[in-house]
């Protein structure tokens, strides 16, 4: 979908882990972008170029690798005429980590998704839903601001207009701390405010509902080339690397105060030259030559152009930024909402009454009040004396703790939810944890020259800039922590919580007790890089369940666990293996089939765990491993749905009187309709999950269309009259050896015998005689038949063993029921292999409509419940 997506930040130590980053998103996402590109802030102050500066620093280095990668040895404008772009601020470390890298709720069509997403993902997939049916263009939004809730887009939503303002509806109330649009009557934006006052508000006719910026905002290709032309000016060129390069002083631009105004039909050249729009004058815009000169050049280029406003329905606005203190902030409010994600020993989120828990990898939290961030990543320097007196100051506070690895010692910041981080340390309000600065200061041990060092301007003695964390010899302030944060070491301790929380309770649940979908943590894990480990950790509770369970539960919980390793090593494979489908029969494989299918589970999963360790080095190799994975599944449903032999009740050593020899046995039988619930009957759903079907017998053409004849013979034989007259006669146990072949000759009735109990494979080879002459007074003779064309889908090949079994059982003199019956259906598909459930012999051997109905219990069991309907039905 995307040309490309840029992210801008202000460190460029941070741009190798935001690449990855991103590119996880993209694969977790299942989005692409030919480009990924991180981008650093080519400003040397503090306060970065601004968002109009990244903005045309970004697009500045994309067109250069756009045009070099088509061959060209210069910049190519043009290139932007069919691409794509997404832009995204980042957005100041305040925290000191971006917000864009903080959690946030999942968005409604991943609610069940138990780890949160951050607002750099949120961001990405709506800005794919904004842009899904536009053409070229670059989109540029804002980190900072999370747009919650679902959009609501018509079908045929195309952006259109040189520029694009996205909206969101507000209260004046709310629009009066951020920033407000003022629309003309075509909508088109004629100004823009900044945290405007009432009477602004009502100046520009606004009361009650303003149209609040929502950080997004969309050029058409005409107008990046424009954006992009800025650079060749001065001293627009200092927001760029180009001027940082040729010594350029950098210039702080805001995109939406230094840019956007100038395409504002309501804004004259004077009042955006001297930069009274947008943040006036008042409120700390630059109206220095420099600064005036750089907006004329961008009123002489961008006034060409029109802004025009959309609204954007069912997102609520936020903005996540910590200014002033955390209790303030609307972050706390977001975290509040997510979902609780967590082990007994570590927690992406765990919220108590209290205090709120994010990315610990330790059982018990230092904190009592508040929230910790990152606990256990810094486990240093956290129990000396100065953190001791930390400590104590921070008693019965509700405090933010946060640890972060920075370029040269892990540090722990500690503060008061209630600190405002940027008032001056006399004014009246001011705290540290809690406390006024002068007790705090007491408390520490420490003075003000020690606290704001001589290097920091006195109109900065602030918390923001207070150097009162990590080691006692050179602490560091949060602004100091902000640009020396290692970024890549807090998403590796992150992504070691996934890893430690989801692999530590596979292997301690014997199950999978999460709330979503397996996959979903499966491509998790392939992104993240521990999917080797949670494949471990599913050995380690199936080699458990093999171990302390046992009969069909373990055969079931086995099959559940082996499913899932064979779904993980498809998506270890990334899509590059071949299909799944396939032959599952390799040499390497067979001695754990064997042990497994005798019963010898523990030792054969053990050897089917070795087996797999030889192909893991290649996708194509996995995806044949996972077959096999596959293949041991059907086996364990098979030995799961074998079961089902618990409910036969038939007593072939007490029989009645069997049918004289001339007497054909004849069982005929109706097709079958099911009404509902169709496939809750196939294992193992029928028995995880419980099943229940609605069948209705039907005749076709006025008759049983199904149906076998059955006749004891005088020599020891079986004789099976096949399709097209051919016969198949048994005369040993040998002749059944090939039962488990569905295609093999008379492989359904060879089935039947088994599981009706007349021949037991398990004995000598030449006890067959003695087993015919035993059970059936001597041979049979079987023939069945079916007036229903292959496929038909009306339950044929079940109802026809059903009908076998009737018959064979008849002819033997058994005392039988048709829950005996529909039971053995069950044992013979399952011997045959071919699987199957129970809804066909339910439908196709009682008459009328039934419910067939099996419960969630691995010892499989059917209940058939006949349904009253009146004569005209």
């Amino acid at each position: 979908m995307w040309t490309a997506i840029v992210v801008t930040c202000p460190n460029p130590a941070w741009c190798n882990a935001l690449e990855n980053e991103v590119k996880n998103i993209l694969r977790l996402g299942e989005q692409d972008a030919e480009i990924v590109l991180v981008v650093p802030d080519p400003g040397r102050n503090e306060r970065g170029v601004g968002s109009g500066g990244a903005s045309l620093n970004a697009l500045l280095v994309l067109t250069e690798h756009l045009s070099a990668r088509k061959g060209f040895n210069t910049i190519v404008p043009e290139l932007l005429n069919t691409s794509k772009i997404l832009i995204i601020h980042l957005g100041p470390p305040l925290l000191p980590l971006p917000t864009g890298l903080l959690y946030v709720s999942n968005a409604s069509s991943k609610s069940d998704f138990p780890i949160p997403s951050t607002n750099l993902e949120r961001t990405i997939q709506l800005a794919s839903q904004l842009v899904s049916k536009s053409g070229p263009g670059v989109l540029v939004a804002s980190g900072d601001i999370l747009l919650d809730g679902e959009l609501v887009m018509s079908d045929d939503f195309i952006l259109n207009g040189d520029i694009v303002l996205f909206t969101l509806p507000s209260d004046a109330e709310y629009g009066q701390k951020h920033g407000v649009v003022i629309t003309s009557k075509d909508d088109s934006i004629s100004s823009i405010l900044y945290q405007p006052s009432v009477q602004e508000l009502e100046t520009h006719g606004v009361s009650k509902d303003v149209n609040l910026m929502s950080g997004i905002v969309w050029f058409q290709p005409k107008v990046s080339e424009s954006l992009l032309k800025l650079h060749c000016f001065s001293p627009i060129d200092g927001c760029t690397y180009m001027g940082a390069d040729s010594g350029e002083e950098s210039i702080r631009m805001s995109l939406y105060y230094d840019l956007l105004p100038a395409a504002c039909s309501g804004v004259t050249k004077q009042e955006f030259v001297e930069g009274r729009c947008g943040k006036t004058l008042v409120r700390g815009r630059s109206s220095t030559p420099v600064m005036q000169a750089a907006r004329r050049q961008v009123w002489n280029e961008l006034r060409r152009y029109r802004t025009w406003n959309l609204s954007l329905g069912g997102l609520k606005h936020k903005y996540l930024p910590v200014w002033e203190s955390f209790d303030h902030s609307e972050i706390i409010e977001q975290w509040t909402t997510m979902k609780e994600f967590h082990s007994a020993n570590s927690s992406v989120f765990r919220k108590r009454k209290k205090f709120l828990i994010l990315d610990s990898s330790i059982t018990e939290t230092q904190v009592r009040k508040g929230f910790s961030l990152n606990e256990g990543m810094v486990m240093k320097n956290i129990n000396t004396e100065y953190a001791k007196k930390l400590d104590t100051l921070a008693e019965r506070e509700d405090v933010a703790m946060m640890y972060y690895p920075t370029s040269t010692d892990p540090v722990r910041v500690v503060i008061g939810l209630c600190d405002n981080l940027h008032i001056h340390y006399t004014e009246e309000n001011a705290t540290f944890l809690g406390k006024p600065w002068d007790q705090a200061m007491d408390v520490l041990g420490l003075n003000v020259a020690q606290i704001w060092p001589e290097d920091i301007q006195p109109e900065k003695r602030n918390l923001f800039h207070a150097k009162l964390f990590g080691e006692e010899a050179s602490k560091m302030s949060i602004r100091d922590i902000a640009s020396c944060v290692d970024i890549g070491k807090v998403l590796d301790f992150r992504r070691s919580v996934h890893e430690l929380l989801v692999c530590g309770t596979v292997k301690s649940s014997l199950g999978f007790p999460f709330e979503c979908k397996y996959m979903d943590l499966f491509k998790l894990a392939v992104v993240e890089g521990w999917a080797v480990n949670l494949l471990q950790a599913l050995d380690v509770s199936a080699l458990k369940i093999a171990e302390y369970q046992e009969g069909p539960k373990r055969s079931s919980k086995l099959a559940s666990f082996l499913a899932m390793t064979a779904d993980l090593l498809g998506c270890m494979a990334e899509g590059k293996g071949g299909l799944r489908s396939g032959p599952a029969h390799n040499k390497a494989f067979r001695e754990s089939f064997e042990l497994l299918e005798s019963g010898n589970v523990k030792v054969g999963l053990k050897e089917l765990i070795d087996a797999r360790s030889d192909w893991m080095e290649r996708p194509t190799r996995m995806v044949r491993a996972a077959r096999h994975y596959e293949g041991v599944v059907q086996l364990l449903i098979r030995q799961t749905v074998l079961s089902a032999r618990e409910e036969i009740k038939v007593d072939l050593k007490n029989t009645k009187e069997k049918p004289a020899q001339d007497k054909v046995v004849v069982a005929s039988c109706p097709a079958r309709l099911d009404l509902s619930g169709g496939w809750t009957d196939t294992p193992p759903i029928c028995y995880e999950m419980g099943g229940k079907v609605v069948d209705l017998a039907i005749q076709v053409d006025d008759k049983k269309p199904i149906g076998c004849k059955v006749q004891r013979t005088t020599n020891s034989a079986i004789s099976i009259t096949l399709g097209e007259g051919d016969v198949l006669v048994i005369t040993s146990l040998d002749d059944m050896l090939d039962f488990c072949n569905p295609t093999a000759p008379g492989a359904l009735i060879k089935c039947c015998l088994i599981a009706t109990g007349i021949i037991d494979m398990s004995k000598a080879n030449d006890s067959f005689g003695d087993q015919m002459v035993k059970m059936c007074g001597n041979g049979l003779n079987i023939e069945l038949w079916s007036d229903l064309p292959q496929g038909s889908g009306l339950g044929t090949s079940s109802i026809l063993a059903g009908a076998v079994t009737a018959a064979c059982w008849t002819a033997v003199g058994a005392s039988y029921t048709t829950s005996d019956v529909v039971h053995a259906v069950l044992v013979v598909e399952q011997l045959l292999t071919t699987g199957g459930g129970w809804q066909d012999q339910v439908g196709g051997l009682h008459p009328g409509i039934n419910l067939g109905e099996s419960r969630a219990n691995y010892q499989v069991s059917v209940e058939t419940t006949h349904q009253d309907c009146s004569e005209q039905f």
